[in-house]
């Protein structure tokens, strides 16, 4: 068994967010239903994409293709050639030869196995049994609710199909009434199998095996009553206790000081009563993972540090023997312990990230770096009039303001941070190039004054990608609906204003298919114009900004640039402060504009934020049709006027009408920093 255990835990390394570690753009399994089970299966070698880099999820599998999947996920080796149709020289044969050795799959009564067969449902369910038994995972009682049940006319495959809807592997497929799902399910078992549904049967087969050798056989930790409790002195240095506990509650049972005493297991603190929780990156993953309480459907990936950039701190809630409750913008997720690390209040003192009012009345974020011990600055807009200069407040959003001890001083959101991508920018072509024409002799300047320093900085005025672009940055607000200024922000942002390797070798302004995984990877373009268009008509209009006619709200997070609560910056990146930083890159366009969109504008859009899940119509009244539903609170709009009394007229994020209307019952306008 602890062979079997050790494929397993190389199999079922956490992977990160989606795509593989966090890509910041899409490809076509974005927004499949089966995304993250077959990004997995790829991420393991299970499965392979295409040169033209598809992977094609809803593609049909051939019985020899599905025989490699099985004989890749469990590391099969050897056997010899079974049937007539499989020589030693056909494609697939050593995986097929191999699954066969191991009792995993068997050939038709002809003594072929039909390697270019399109796989049935029902033959994969009965392959992947077969790979249960190989892992010695013993079958459970399940029933069989499916509508096309009597279609599952063998005894084997019935009981077989069962036990795994009792262990999650099988879960059906929806059956709808009126294009809605009805609430019941069949298993169509001489269906077809698609590559993305082949990769949800070996993923969920994989983690079923996983835990059952969990609950079985768990292996022996060094020291079997591990947890202790360890004391923080004044200057912050801890102290392990010589007493050891059988179980986390019971070491929380026994503190008797929780002033400045922790839990600890094999030497790594486990819980705490306050302080902060560093992202730290586990073996093979560049992201820290946030979950939802089951620990395997993801919210988000928030930056662990691995590139080089800070690690994020994200706010600490408690604890278990299995995971870290934190808040992400205020959002509550979950973290496993291999992925974080608790730093206690005692231990953090001064060295934490921070917020700062400077001469100029602008916010400053100061991120402190705890692997290098330093801290990054930027400056994300106006700092609120309640914010002090000269003292450092905590914001665990951007928005909501303490002071160091815990107390709250206000709340105030950036009002580019917030701004709908929908909004029209007042600034011209003309004026958009005079801003990067300033602003790329601003940096050449820079290179001038300190070449060693500036290096990236040199000849920005000639061979930057910006260069030109105000045009075509208007066309597209035009034709598109996508703010300019956001636009060049994330240019900004994303290519170092146009100078990056990915912007000068590819023409690829905004990271698109750049992944933490290979930052040096990315998708390549004729021009930077198509890389515009691209990010405007792949992924914004497609995913971000307009609710899905699908009800996958997977990317859609709110039309703004946000945070990790609400936003495109949910999914589009895993840097959480990306949304704020875009904003910033806005604003200081602005400001040197002369401040036309927001800073000396006296009519600035007027922004809200839904207070609830809530229905979007065509008109102001209960009487016209719905044209989407926002589905919690915290989406963020633009108040364009108020209609018969009651009813917001609105920006519509949808990408076939401009306005839409909603009840001012469910909207609260925000106080914008100013």
């Amino acid at each position: 068994m602890k062979k079997v255990m050790g494929i397993l835990l190389s199999l079922l390394l956490v992977v990160s967010f989606l795509p593989i570690n966090q890509a910041k753009a899409a490809d076509d399994l974005t927004n499949h239903s089966l995304e993250f089970e077959m990004r997995e299966m790829i991420k393991q070698g299970v499965l392979y994409g295409y040169k033209n880099g598809k992977y094609a999820p809803n593609e049909d599998v051939s019985r020899a293709q599905f025989a490699a999947f099985i004989s890749r996920a469990l590391k099969l080796t050897g056997g010899t050639t079974q049937f007539s149709d499989v020589p030693a020289n056909a494609p697939l044969a050593s995986e097929i030869n191999a699954a066969v050795e191991a009792g995993i799959i068997t050939g038709y009564q002809n003594g072929k196995f039909g390697p270019n067969d399109t796989i049935t449902r029902e033959q994969a369910a009965n392959m992947i049994d077969k790979s249960l038994s190989f892992l010695k995972v013993p079958r459970e009682k399940g029933s069989l609710n499916f509508t096309d049940a009597d279609l599952i006319t063998s005894s084997i495959s019935r009981a077989a199909i069962a036990s795994m809807v009792s262990q999650n592997i099988i879960l059906g497929i929806p059956n709808y009434t009126n294009g809605k799902p009805n609430g019941s399910f069949r298993f169509d078992p001489k269906g077809t199998t698609t590559r993305a549904q082949a990769a949800a049967f070996i993923y969920r087969m994989l983690t079923a095996a996983e835990n059952y050798e969990n609950e079985t056989d768990p292996e022996p930790s060094p020291d079997q009553d591990s947890f202790k409790i360890a004391t923080i002195d004044a200057k912050g240095s801890i102290t392990e206790g010589t007493k050891n506990y059988s179980t986390l509650d019971e070491a929380d049972r026994a503190i008797t000081n929780n002033a400045n005493q922790v839990i600890t297991y094999n030497g790594k603190i486990v819980k705490m009563t306050n302080g902060i929780v560093v992202a730290s990156p586990s073996v093979e993953q560049n992201t820290t993972i946030i979950y939802e309480s089951n620990l395997k459907t993801i919210i988000m990936p928030v930056d662990a540090g691995a590139n080089g950039s800070p690690p994020t701190e994200l706010e600490y809630v408690t604890s278990d023997e299995s995971k870290i409750t934190v808040k992400v913008a205020g959002r509550t997720g979950y973290v496993k312990h291999n992925n974080a690390y608790l730093l206690p209040s005692q231990m953090v003192g001064d060295n934490r990230s921070y917020y700062s009012v400077n001469a100029n009345r602008e916010l400053v974020h100061y991120i402190y770096d705890n692997n290098k011990k330093s801290y990054v600055s930027y400056a994300t807009g106006v700092a609120p009039s309640f914010l002090k200069a000269g003292v450092k407040y905590i914001s665990w959003d951007g928005n909501t303001f303490k002071t160091t001890s815990g107390t709250v001083v206000g709340t105030a959101y950036q009002y580019f941070n917030m701004l709908s991508v929908r909004a029209e920018t007042k600034y011209t072509a003309t004026e958009l190039d005079a801003f990067i024409t300033q602003r790329l002799a601003e940096l050449e300047a820079l290179y001038v004054s300190d070449p060693k320093k500036y290096v990236n900085f040199k000849d920005a005025t000639k061979i930057s990608k910006l260069i030109g672009i105000g045009s075509q940055l208007k066309e597209i607000e035009k034709t598109y609906h996508i703010n300019a200024l956001l636009i060049l922000g994330m240019a900004i942002h994303e290519s170092n204003y146009g100078l990056s390797p990915h912007a000068q070798n590819l023409n690829n302004l905004f990271g698109i298919r750049v992944f933490d995984s290979n930052p040096l990877d990315g998708e390549k373009y004729a021009s930077v114009y198509d890389s515009m268009l691209s990010l405007v008509t792949n992924y914004l209009n497609k995913n971000y900004v307009p609710i899905p006619e699908n009800g996958n709200i997977l990317y859609h997070n709110g039309a703004s640039p946000g945070n990790k609560f609400r936003g495109i910056n949910v999914r589009y990146a895993s840097d959480p402060y990306w949304g704020q930083k875009v904003a910033g890159h806005m604003y200081r366009i602005d400001q040197a504009l002369g401040g036309k969109d927001f800073i000396n504008n006296p009519t600035p859009y007027t922004i809200g934020l839904t207070t609830q899940w809530v229905n979007v119509r065509e008109g102001a009244g209960t009487s016209f049709a719905m044209q989407f539903k926002y589905p919690s609170e915290g989406y963020p709009l633009i108040i364009v006027g108020t209609v018969n009394t009651n009813w917001y007229k609105v920006l519509s994020d949808s990408n076939n009408t401009e306005f839409s209307y909603l009840h001012t019952d469910y909207v609260n306008k925000v106080n914008i920093a100013k």
